[in-house]
């Protein structure tokens, strides 16, 4: 099981040459595509919040070193430790990695500032990849953030913000909370246009990921044809978007966690075959509402209260999850997860 972290500084800090800051993960409590875009994206709308596991970037200038590594020298670096404990991948230089989003992002943020980009970016991966999580987004985020102060840019919201939607869908969902300190958002359009959301409870979380992931793209391109047309699928959508979040704000949780959904977890049941399986696992830990979040595939299970849930992330743990039914004989047949939190929103 790997817990969520807490820290208690979430906008960044700066001590002489370095900087750090925090990227947190999100889940999507509701989900829905309204339909396709004329530049090739869907239309969503949906209710995000950040929860408590947390990516931590640094930045150095040029002139500092650290201890069996030569960071000297012009230009832009990145090095990423990963301390997911299933992941399997160790530390890594990526300082060529042209795909990376925090170098994107940082690169990008000095070529629209007019300077030359420097320094030597320090990833800590809490977040894991291919989860529906948004770690990617958030670290574009929190690089934006952080360039932004150690290159002195002074830029406001309102000029990173075409920034991050430049750089992905879920970009500008993280940087909003850096400068508005709201804790959820509706996101529309294809993510960048973010509402916030105010008065929801804490809400206490259960979140496993399987082995395999889920390519966004994929499970998009297994989107069942719909009869509604998009206003009709835009009208209902409001309206249970409202029930849910008026649900959430009167604080009753359990009503509210039958509301939840994801329009994109049918899709991904194309895809995968643990997704049918973790429903019936989920119910039976005592979940009262769950569901996948983004695109998965990281399945969620929202609980009562913090105890419950690592109880719940406990039983995951050791459970053995029988993809035709739980206790199954044929080790083959076992779903196996690659990591279990317990963890609440920020």
């Amino acid at each position: 099981m790997f817990p969520a972290e807490t820290f208690s500084d979430e906008t960044g800090r700066r001590a002489g040459s370095a900087g750090e800051i925090l990227a947190p993960a999100k889940l999507n409590l509701y989900l829905e595509v309204l339909g396709p875009r004329a530049d090739g994206f869907h239309a969503l709308e949906t209710l995000m919040v950040p929860v408590r596991i947390y990516d931590q970037l640094f930045w150095h200038s040029n002139d500092t070193s650290v201890s069996g590594n030569n960071f000297t020298g012009e230009g832009l670096s990145l090095r990423v430790r990963c301390l997911l404990p299933n992941d399997g991948r160790t530390d890594q230089l990526l300082g060529k990695e042209r795909d990376n989003l925090v170098l994107q992002a940082a690169r990008l943020l000095a070529e629209t500032a007019g300077i030359s980009p420097s320094g030597r970016f320090s990833l800590i991966k809490r977040i894991p990849i291919q989860a529906g999580m948004g770690g990617g987004s958030s670290d574009a985020a929190a690089a934006l953030m952080l360039a932004n102060t150690s290159w002195k840019i002074g830029y406001s919201q309102e000029q990173l913000l075409p920034l991050a939607a430049q750089l992905g869908s879920d970009v500008p969902f993280f940087l909003s909370r850096y400068f508005q300190r709201h804790h959820a958002a509706i996101c529309r359009g294809r993510g960048e246009l973010v509402e916030p959301v105010r008065q929801l409870p804490r809400l206490h979380f259960v979140i496993a990921q399987p082995t395999t992931g889920l390519s966004t793209a994929e499970v998009f391109g297994q989107l069942a044809a719909r009869a509604e047309t998009s206003d009709q699928r835009a009208a209902a959508s409001h309206f249970r978007l409202s029930e849910l979040i008026k649900t959430l704000q009167s604080g009753a949780i359990a009503s509210a966690g039958r509301k939840m959904s994801n329009r994109l977890e049918s899709a991904a049941e194309q895809l995968s075959p643990w997704l049918d399986h973790l429903r019936d696992v989920f119910s039976r830990i005592g979940s009262i509402g769950h569901f996948m979040t983004g695109s998965g595939s990281a399945y969620v299970g929202v609980m009562r209260s913090a105890t419950q849930a690592r109880r719940a992330a406990r039983r995951l743990v050791n459970m053995k999850l029988g993809t035709g039914k739980l206790g199954s004989e044929n080790a083959e047949s076992y779903l196996k997860l690659r990591n279990v939190f317990a963890t609440s929103s920020c």
